[in-house]
């Protein structure tokens, strides 16, 4: 029965294998770039978020793309927010409020620079500040236009819970208690020390506390209940981008074995050619045998090395066969010189030695053929 390491040590031409191609498309995969964003905010996406993170990338990189995508979509609601507004403007009694209203737009739009260049942490904080310019700007018309602050001012604060949203959503999620008490102190000073109606002088006076207050505590119910809600989820998406980057670690792992596996199949088909070549070599001196190994092998560098080797021995045996036929031939020649006869050959046929010229050049002081069809049996070559 054929045993998992008997199949893992099958000889294999050293090719390319299987996991080589697997690695080699995962290496080409990992230097694409993901998908584009897609969906109907496309052409938004493309021009107010930063740009979609390679498939290779990190835990960090991608979780700023998606904040920065995020941020792209809190901004454009800010503004459509802010722009379904004018008409009130326009076609109320109040037309500086036109220009008042396009100032939060104005701070957004610096905003999407930021996060289109990847500045996350700019952008969210210029987020919040348009949202409170706005709620501020609502508050501070009215009161320093209008008579003072009435009772149609309080629901306005209740507004400033935008940026408290915002501020958990974009920055650490930390930085929202901050922005609570900004707008703890911003309620205060604003109730406390902005123009008073007479009918919001009187509801101050007789409950100041209560009126100081409500505003207060939606902004720390809303805080606490998001800060905690946000941070069990960026926990909760730690944990799941841990056990992923676990989970490729392990994959990467069993390339590499695979990879170690296949390595040493080559090595142990490269070492095995290699033997063969040279017991082909030492057994008859057949210095005409190569080691059959392609480039893709790992010991093809050493292969190549035997081969020019092997190759160079090639030459040298011929020249040293041609050296031994020469000396058995150049005691013939002698003789046939020191006796003044023709040195006979077989007709169309050479030596192939280097004694070739000489042959030639004595028998030509003899009148005939240099080939006579009337050569001895025996000739010099040793052929009849």
């Amino acid at each position: 029965m054929e045993t998992r390491e008997s199949r893992n040590t099958t000889r294999l031409e050293p090719g390319r294998s299987q996991s080589g191609q697997a690695a080699s498309g995962i290496d080409q995969s990992s230097s694409q770039s993901t998908a584009q964003y897609g969906g109907p905010l496309k052409l938004w996406y493309q021009l107010t978020a930063p740009p979609p993170p390679p498939a290779n990338a990190s835990i960090q990189q991608r979780q700023l793309a998606a904040r920065g995508k995020l941020t792209s979509e809190i901004l454009l609601l800010v503004i459509i927010m802010v722009l379904a507004a004018e008409p009130v403007a326009i076609y109320g009694p109040n037309k500086s409020l036109i220009f008042i209203l396009l100032i939060p737009i104005f701070i957004n739009i610096i905003a999407l620079i930021f996060n289109r260049n990847g500045q996350l942490i700019v952008a969210g904080i210029m987020v919040i500040v348009g949202v409170e310019v706005g709620v501020l700007l609502s508050i501070l018309g009215p009161a320093l236009g209008a008579g003072g602050l009435t009772t149609y001012s309080l629901p306005q604060y209740d507004l400033l819970v935008q940026a408290t949203l915002v501020a958990v959503t974009l920055l650490p999620p930390r930085s929202v208690f901050w922005v609570v008490l900004f707008h703890a102190a911003l309620t205060i000073a604003t109730i406390l020390y902005l123009p008073h109606s007479a009918e919001f002088a009187r509801i101050l006076a007789a409950n100041e506390y209560d009126l100081l207050l409500r505003p207060m505590e939606l902004q720390i119910i809303v805080a606490f209940v998001t800060y905690r809600w946000v941070t069990n989820a960026d926990q909760a998406i730690q944990r799941a981008d841990r056990a992923e980057e676990i989970a490729m670690l392990e994959r990467r792992e069993l390339e590499l074995q695979q990879k170690d596996i296949e390595t040493k199949q080559a090595l142990e088909y490269g070492v095995e050619q290699i033997l063969k070549t040279l017991q082909t070599v030492s057994g008859g001196y057949d210095f005409s045998a190569r080691v059959p190994l392609s480039q893709e092998n790992i010991l093809w560098r050493v292969s190549y090395a035997i081969n020019n080797l092997l190759s160079r021995l090639q030459g040298f045996k011929q020249e040293r066969n041609e050296l031994e036929s020469t000396r058995k031939l150049a005691a013939q020649v002698v003789q046939y010189i020191q006796q003044g006869q023709r040195i006979p050959l077989p007709p169309g046929q050479w030596t192939r030695t280097s004694l070739d010229p000489i042959i030639v050049a004595w028998n030509k002081r003899f009148d005939g053929p240099a080939h006579p069809a009337e050569a001895r049996k025996t000739n010099i070559t040793g052929t009849p």
